[in-house]
């Protein structure tokens, strides 16, 4: 990970239009500054309706600010001449991979994206292969996508992602339809190509044990970032996240619970080796 921040929110503004006969409106931010490190794997988290999955889609241009600056990779996102240029760099996974793909064939919907942006066909079948490679589909390239499994097309979607060459993924709650192997395999897969090929990873989510992986934890509530930092640093507000609506992983609830009883426990344990340790330890002191 680097310095150079891939992507930059500068005082955005932005609300939704209500369609009633007042042509009301609902703010969502007023002035949300975030900046994201090229290279860092970014958890967001929040209640719904906090604006989270509203970053998403002002990151990659689905939605424009109405004050204020989105830039990605240094375009304004609000310049529609970049927008190419913006989803060339930043793709989106969303929640139901049935609402994204568009062929009948594994191999063809990878490269239905490269396609759209006029690359050569001999380097659109270099970049499927790469990409299936990657997120471990390619034996798959000659499947039928509606005979996998849910963790396998969501594979089959960050591969369309990748063949197009991004820099950053943003993924809006992509395991919420998954049963718990499909999200280890997504999980696998994302945390894989952050690790392994400095790809920038923005996860929305409200699977804690899935932030916990993340470098940084961002946490919204009513359109403003409330907290931010490392996992450690983050979820050891456990009675903050928890005014908040939000959950925290089963290790630090525990550990937080025997705080409570008297326990000398570390205030930012995270998952279950760490805390099985501190509890011996707590046990042998005494």
């Amino acid at each position: 990970m680097n310095d150079k921040s891939i992507i930059q929110f500068n005082n955005v503004s932005f609300a939704y239009e209500l369609n009633d006969e007042e042509a009301t409106v609902k703010p969502v931010f007023n002035g949300l500054n975030l900046s994201v490190p090229e290279g860092q794997f970014l958890a967001v988290l929040g209640h719904n309706g906090c604006g989270k999955s509203t970053v998403a889609k002002l990151i990659n241009s689905i939605l424009v600010p109405s004050d204020g600056t989105v830039t990605v990779d240094g375009l304004d996102t609000s310049d529609d001449s970049k927008i190419t240029d913006i989803r060339r760099t930043v793709g989106m996974v969303f929640q139901n991979p049935d609402n994204q793909i568009v062929a009948t064939i594994v191999e063809d919907d990878v490269a239905f994206g490269p396609e759209n942006l006029g690359v050569e066909p001999s380097e659109i079948r270099k970049r499927v292969d790469a990409a299936l490679k990657a997120v471990g589909m390619y034996e798959f390239r000659l499947a039928e996508p509606h005979r996998l499994s849910g963790g396998q097309k969501q594979r089959v979607a960050i591969a369309g992602v990748l063949a197009m060459n991004t820099k950053c993924i943003v993924l809006d709650e992509p395991t919420a339809m998954l049963d718990p192997k499909g999200r280890k395999e997504v999980m696998d897969t994302i945390t894989m190509l952050n690790k392994e090929r400095g790809i920038t990873v923005i996860l929305i989510t409200h699977y804690m044990d899935e932030a916990v992986k993340a470098d940084r934890v961002v946490v919204m509530d009513k359109g403003s970032v409330v907290l931010d930092g490392t996992p450690k640093q983050v979820f050891k507000n456990v009675e903050q996240l928890k005014a908040l609506g939000l959950d925290v992983p089963q290790a630090t609830e525990l550990a937080y619970k025997l705080r409570k009883q008297g326990m000398n426990l570390p205030d930012d344990i995270l998952d279950e080796q760490e805390c099985a340790e501190a509890i011996l330890a707590a046990l042998e002191v005494k």
